[in-house]
């Protein structure tokens, strides 16, 4: 049987975003890395001009209910919102929306932002921040200024590392003003600031992003006074969901 698999994300994505639909899923990473890449292999000769970026997920009723990377929550919300965008060989999945987990989102995004900037000169500050607690993780976002940053790694691409962080950014600062937000030209448009590292244009000035970067930081501070919970958990609330 031929997997059932859906496109999702920005209409002009240098990658392809797609989320492959299974039955149960696997237990450990290396048996979903594998199967995700067997999958992937399948579909190939359809898709030779993009690399592929393949997701897997579970879905009930019309929702996800559990997904192999990143949250279900946002994977379910942005394969409904952004179906459209693309050639689709299947009917959309998701016909429900799921509540966003806003808070979950900052810690993501948190820990991601920090994993961009690991190769930096930084590199030392963020490993260890990134084995601490928030408290720990947002003081080293705060010793971090991205004007001052001289090397993104070697081998980086650093017009990728900006337009990833841009990316976050964007989405979490959005959530927290209560929109999602899931293509870069949704979040170039809501963040005009933001638009030529969304689009990986060659610049020098970081003012933008830092501008951006500390507002992240400011709400991040603020909405961890109130979160229940300061480390990554699963999203499993399988009844906030609501019609579409």
């Amino acid at each position: 049987m031929k997997p059932i698999y859906q496109i999702f994300g920005s209409e002009n994505s240098l990658d392809l975003d797609l989320v492959f639909f299974i039955e149960k899923m696997p237990k450990t990473i290396l048996e979903k890395l594998a199967l995700s890449k067997e999958l992937s292999q399948s579909i190939i000769p359809f898709f030779h001009e993009k690399e592929i970026n393949a997701n897997l997920a579970m879905q009930k009723n019309g929702h996800l209910v559990e997904v192999y990377k990143g949250t279900t929550d946002e994977l379910n919300n942005a394969l409904f919102y952004t179906y459209k965008n693309h050639n689709q060989k299947f009917e959309n999945q998701i016909t429900k929306l799921l509540v966003r987990d806003i808070d979950l989102k900052f810690l993501r995004s948190t820990r991601m932002i920090l994993s961009f900037l690991s190769k930096t000169e930084h590199r030392i500050l963020i490993k260890n921040a990134l084995k601490g607690n928030l408290d720990e993780k947002i003081q080293a976002l705060e010793k971090i200024d991205l004007n001052q940053i001289t090397s993104f790694g070697k081998n980086t691409n650093h017009l990728d590392i900006l337009k990833s962080i841009a990316f976050q950014l964007g989405q979490a600062i959005s959530l927290h003003e209560e929109k999602e937000l899931y293509t870069k030209n949704e979040i170039a448009n809501a963040f005009p600031d933001l638009k030529k590292y969304l689009l990986r244009e060659e610049n020098s000035n970081f003012e933008n992003l830092q501008k951006w970067f500390f507002n992240f930081i400011t709400i991040l501070k603020e909405r961890s006074l109130k979160m229940k919970n300061k480390s990554e958990y699963k999203y499993e609330d399988e009844n906030d969901v609501f019609e579409k």
